[in-house]
């Protein structure tokens, strides 16, 4: 069985567990929290969350661990059948990841925890966010998900503007998900799944804790 290592409030950790859930896949929840040393570097060498346990060994990195989930259980599909298409999913990821979601995170200890505004980090974030929404409105087409049928980019998604989404109206004031057409749509159609809902009720009792 599978073992997912990580923490609710961890939207990486959120994205696989997703996975696994619409999957349905068996997996068990080992809580793992890197600010209290519980990561193992022999297992995810970056001391990153998330990781999991397999019967071959340790993965670790969400998007390498969600293109692995696919391989073992290509059913319910969550990449195309296309490898054109399925390549245009994981494009996709790499905006979420890249242009959207780290950019962000340069502003989350002004968010989560009272901290200084990141000063250096607002202007250049801004830039690559703008990038990045930009791309992300040319590359969907929101019919009836970010590329047409539910995939990981979804996922993705939800899980990305989840804390993306705050961070920007703190620091900018901006509606980062109003930029991009049909955004919102997708994002509540994927929260509204069996396994988003599910995913997210459990975020939400984390987020309850932690404040």
């Amino acid at each position: 069985m599978i073992k997912l290592h990580g923490y609710p409030l961890s939207n990486y950790y959120n994205m696989v567990k997703f996975a696994l859930i619409e999957k349905n896949i068996d997996f068990e929840d080992v809580i793992a929290v890197p600010r209290q040393g519980e990561i193992s570097r022999n297992k995810s060498p970056l001391g990153q969350i998330p990781f999991i346990d397999t019967d071959q060994g340790s993965l670790s990195d969400t998007m390498v661990i969600l293109g692995y989930l696919e391989t073992i259980k290509p059913e319910p599909a969550l990449l195309p059948k296309d490898t054109y298409e399925a390549a245009k999913v994981w494009q996709v990821c790499k905006v979420l990841e890249l242009n959207i979601e780290l950019q962000a995170r340069r502003h989350f200890g002004e968010l989560f925890w009272g901290g200084a505004r990141n000063e250096s980090a607002v202007t250049d974030a801004r830039t690559l966010l703008e990038k990045g929404l930009y791309a992300l409105s040319q590359l969907g087409s929101f019919d009836p998900y970010l590329c047409g049928a539910f995939s990981i980019a979804d996922i993705y998604a939800a899980h990305t503007f989840i804390y993306a989404g705050p961070a920007c109206q703190k620091v900018y004031g901006w509606d980062i998900v109003a930029e991009v057409k049909g955004l919102q749509h997708t994002i509540d159609k994927t929260n509204a799944r069996k396994a988003g809902a599910m995913v997210a009720a459990d975020q939400k009792a984390a987020l309850n804790t932690y404040q």
